[in-house]
């Protein structure tokens, strides 16, 4: 069976689906053990699926999804959206961010000659589509670095940051992840995701506070650069 060629969406949670699944027009749920999506909106179809938290589990689902596993869909694609932590004075709770570089800010093996946040055998960091980012801007994102881990990123957390990478604006759990897998298969790569919280204090409460606004903003923003991206294809055919 030949393949069909759609953009992919991948977020962590159910949560972040749902901002996605009440903006479409109609959504398959695909059969099989992950939670993904076959979807429609705004004249675009697209392949949708929450990954799980973490980098480990956003690994797995991006390779499932450059590999062509899920539904037969070759990914044209992968957009990393949802939520995010802001880095305090560079962003605010409700900004969209449309990173052009991620990175992993717990990868330290500089003993051997990496950088910090080198992973070794890749590169330093891992840039998104630079057409896309534009793109992004123009929508009314803002751009700038992601740093992701396997930790939800509080205060002490953003002192390390700043220290150690000052171009980063905001922090995930999976991009960084999801970037490396996209580089690797050489697939176009876009993070667009929206700021839920200010890794500060009791950022659990602010996260969930700001969830769902979150969630529909990013979802929103992606929607719509997408339906941007088909009416291009469709204007140079």
């Amino acid at each position: 069976m030949t393949a069909r060629t759609l953009p992919a969406v991948l977020v962590a949670m159910p949560e972040e689906a749902q901002g996605f699944l009440t903006l479409s027009t109609g959504a398959e749920r695909l059969a099989g053990p992950d939670e993904a999506y076959l979807a429609h909106a705004d004249g675009v179809e697209y392949l949708l699926v929450v990954t799980g938290i973490g980098m480990v589990s956003a690994a797995r689902a991006a390779t499932l999804v450059s590999a062509g596993v899920l539904a037969g869909v070759a990914p044209s694609v992968i957009v990393s959206a949802g939520s995010c932590g802001g880095i305090p004075g560079q962003v605010s709770v409700g900004d969209l961010v449309a990173p052009c570089c991620s990175l992993d800010w717990s990868a330290d093996s500089t003993s051997i000659g990496y950088a910090y946040g080198q992973v070794p055998g890749h590169a330093e960091f891992h840039e998104s589509d630079e057409r896309l980012v534009d793109l992004a801007v123009e929508l009314g994102a803002k751009k700038g670095y992601l740093a992701s881990a396997n930790a939800f990123a509080v205060a002490e957390t953003v002192d390390l940051i700043r220290e150690r990478f000052p171009k980063v604006i905001a922090t995930d759990m999976e991009s960084a992840a999801v970037s490396q897998v996209a580089a690797t298969a050489g697939i176009p790569f876009l993070l667009l995701r929206c700021v839920s919280d200010m890794c500060q204090g009791d950022g659990g409460v602010e996260f969930d506070e700001h969830l769902d606004d979150a969630a529909e903003r990013s979802a929103r923003a992606t929607l719509d650069l997408l339906a941007h991206e088909a009416a291009r294809a469709r204007a140079s055919a």
